[in-house]
């Protein structure tokens, strides 16, 4: 397919995310994304910040040679800052506005996460280990939140249903000093076919 693309014989492309990354079609010169607005709506907190990344890798698709590009993307909120930050192509406004929300609303760097993971072939059976586990933990540690456990973002994957919990901590020790507490007990609920992990400052929620 690249060579029919390079040789000029393919005049459009359509793809996921994956045409974005590290491609180089001289001779393209349009670019279409299509709603993308579906990131803006994810419970993800970091969705924004890939989206933002996302849409300035894709655009940099189009107008690599000579030839001049253009972008057009699909969305519902053109004034969004994202957006805005998106056409003066200036990360760091985009950054300043994602960091002064997370400060409000105290989402790491503000704060530090663990996240537990669960996947059962039932939902039920990973909401429960869960809730077994929030039970097993030290809620006399006033610093640490623990959240009630939720599905996952993708509740259903390769035949298993999957949910989880948030650990969180403004104060890195005591997280640290609650999840060596709280780890060696969840390995007392093993037997009920379920399989957990514990993630440390989780990079997807």
């Amino acid at each position: 397919m690249r060579h029919q693309i390079h040789g000029g014989s393919v005049d459009l492309l359509v793809g996921t995310q994956i045409l974005a990354k590290g491609h180089d079609f001289p001779a393209l010169t349009l670019v279409c994304v299509i709603n993308a607005d579906a990131s803006l709506y994810s419970t993800d907190f970091r969705a924004s910040e890939r989206l933002f990344a996302n849409l300035m890798q894709v655009s940099g698709r189009a107008g690599r040679a000579d030839l001049p590009g253009r972008v057009l993307i699909q969305t519902e909120f053109p004034e969004h800052p994202l957006f805005d930050s998106l056409r003066q192509q200036n990360f760091d406004d985009f950054a300043k506005t994602v960091l002064s929300e997370r400060k409000q609303a105290t989402l790491p760097p503000y704060a530090h996460q663990a996240i537990l993971r669960a996947e059962a072939l039932r939902q039920e059976a990973s909401m429960e280990f869960l809730r077994s586990a929030v039970a097993l933990a030290d809620h006399g540690i006033a610093e640490v939140t623990v959240f009630d456990p939720v599905p996952a973002n993708m509740a259903r994957l390769a035949g298993k249903e999957r949910a989880q919990l948030t650990v969180q901590s403004k104060s890195r020790a005591a997280l640290h000093s609650f999840l060596n507490d709280w780890a060696p007990k969840l390995g007392n609920l093993a037997e009920r076919k379920v399989r957990w992990a514990l993630d440390i400052d989780p990079q997807d929620s």
